[in-house]
């Protein structure tokens, strides 16, 4: 993603490869996550809700954890997960979304 104080639902959806629905979802599930609001009611989420949003992607996508699952994995460990192997899954999955933009750009 590039570098922005905010991001619009739908430029998070697409780039986590989720429907906007879903974050709307996971908004009223986890109640940490509480993307800004402006004064007409537009979310707009900052680079730390779509940290924690990562977080909740790689447990319930690559771990097949439930999101009650997730939600006790994030209290126990006070909300830090510290696998070495979340970083790498995010890392990868951050250059997979860019590799298949560039490789679409290229197709235009």
């Amino acid at each position: 993603m590039k570098n922005k104080l905010f991001y619009t639902i739908n430029e998070v959806a697409e780039t986590l490869d989720l429907p906007a629905s879903t974050l709307r979802y996971w908004e009223k599930e986890f109640g940490v996550l509480k993307p800004y609001r402006t004064s007409s009611g537009v979310r707009r989420y900052t680079e730390k809700d779509i940290d924690f949003l990562k977080k909740i992607l790689y447990f319930t996508r690559d771990c097949g954890y439930s999101l009650d699952g997730v939600k006790k994995v994030l209290q126990s460990s006070g909300q830090q997960y510290l696998d070495p192997k979340y970083e790498l899954i995010v890392t990868l999955n951050e250059m997979k979304a860019t590799l298949l933009d560039m490789k679409s750009q290229l197709e235009k």
